[in-house]
């Protein structure tokens, strides 16, 4: 209804409670509420989500994976939102972020995962756009099994990473800086098959292993942030 519009406009507020004749509204503005990790912790199960979502309907054919998605966009974004709102607050007051026991340096760094899970986001939506191009096109299901093979393990990865920023895991960041760049050179496979396909499937499996190799890329990128705030 009218309340659920206006808490998506209005970055911060929440609805907690919603009867005939009251609406509760949760200010996550409000300094107690106030934790950027928390809200990190929320956008790592929305993007899994979304990469869940596009990869189980590349394996079932399910026809318009794309448009079903807007409105898991919309919410990554509004929780990407939400964080760089957080972050500017608190380092315009250090003293918050001292209340909470947060270092500043923690709190930019969840500045920085926030995009880098904002951008992964944006590629599963281009994933999701070419695989729908596959899913009209005959002959695809051999490339369309590679995609949910290696789709599969670059969202385990990215999962992975934002736990070992989230525990400061320099030992499992560097296990998956390494799982993540053998995904993104496998993705290479994807390029060879598409030289063998028409020239319109062929783009569609193109642009999939690009945005595949970017995920794994950005999941070597939290794990370095992982390992730099492990040793800060």
């Amino acid at each position: 209804g009218v309340a659920s519009v206006f808490t998506q406009t209005a970055i911060g507020l929440e609805i907690i409670d919603e009867s005939d004749t009251r609406i509760l509204i949760k200010d996550l503005m409000d300094q107690a509420e106030m934790k950027p990790v928390k809200s990190i912790e929320r956008l790592k199960v929305l993007i899994k989500n979304l990469l869940s979502d596009i990869l189980d309907g590349a394996e079932s054919g399910r026809k318009n994976i794309a448009e079903n998605l807007v409105e898991k966009d919309r919410e990554i974004d509004r929780i990407d939102w939400l964080i760089s709102r957080q972050v500017n607050i608190y380092q315009k007051d250090y003293s918050l972020a001292r209340k909470l026991g947060t270092k500043l340096t923690e709190i930019s760094g969840c500045s920085t995962a926030s995009r880098t899970l904002e951008r992964i986001g944006d590629h599963g939506l281009i994933l999701a756009k070419n695989i729908d191009v596959l899913n009209e096109e005959p002959g695809t299901a051999e490339v369309l099994k590679e995609v949910v093979s290696i789709g599969r393990e670059v969202m385990e990865q990215v999962s992975i990473s934002v736990s070992t920023w989230l525990d400061k895991d320099m030992h499992a960041a560097n296990k998956c800086i390494e799982d993540s760049a053998r995904l993104a050179e496998r993705t290479r496979i994807l390029s060879r098959m598409a030289s063998d396909l028409n020239q319109n499937v062929g783009v569609a499996v193109s642009m999939i292993g690009g945005s595949l190799r970017r995920i794994a890329e950005y999941s070597m990128d939290l794990s370095e942030l992982a390992i730099n705030s492990a040793m800060g």
